[in-house]
């Protein structure tokens, strides 16, 4: 089925790179293919980054990440509680339970990474030959300003609702951004985002 473009949910777009990447890689089903399965993984990183690096070390994120199930119902407007709703949910059984699958991801961001140079045979403002359209690129994967971004909107909601006495149900985005980003420093101190 094709997914509308529109939509950036991760929960429609991050299962339904599991459901092809299992088509392809496991049950090996005709018309699944490795590129079927990246394209809808570049889609989904695309929509949602954090949810990705999440997925990609999700271990090193449950060693920081506190007090996720106070966040619930979290939607495409909210990309790092969703990523994180999604990450603790039922959702994240399934993709531990596909051999390879959360590795792949890794691989697939690891790869992105390391190519600083744009594709050859392409400039600056050149759309790339189609064969290598099936590629991340390091901005798909960039999530610090991403992040800062967030945690200023974030720092400005806090502000409204501590000057408010109904701010206890409000999820502290800002804590949150903190406890990502405190992860994916360890993650790069650790070396993880190099190639093994």
């Amino acid at each position: 089925e094709k997914l509308p473009n529109t939509d950036r949910s991760v929960w429609i777009r991050y299962s339904a790179t599991l459901i092809e990447y299992v088509s392809w890689n496991v049950l090996q089903e005709p018309g699944s293919t490795q590129e079927s399965a990246k394209a809808l993984l570049i889609r989904a990183i695309q929509a949602n980054v954090y949810c990705a690096y999440y997925l990609a070390f999700h271990d090193q994120f449950q060693n920081t990440m506190e007090c996720v199930d106070e966040i619930d119902g979290a939607t495409e407007d909210d990309p790092l509680e969703e990523a994180i709703e999604y990450c603790n949910s039922e959702q994240l059984d399934a993709w531990r339970g596909t051999p390879g699958a959360m590795e792949w991801v890794r691989s697939n961001i690891i790869q992105a990474l390391q190519q600083q140079q744009p594709p050859l045979g392409t400039t600056p403002h050149s759309e790339p030959p189609k064969s290598l359209t099936l590629s991340l690129s390091a901005s798909d994967l960039e999530w610090e300003a991403k992040l800062m971004k967030l945690e200023k909107e974030g720092e400005e909601v806090r502000q409204y609702y501590y000057n408010d006495d109904d701010g206890d149900d409000a999820v502290d985005v800002v804590m949150f951004a903190g406890m990502f980003r405190t992860s994916m420093e360890m993650i790069e101190e650790a070396g993880l985002l190099k190639p093994e």
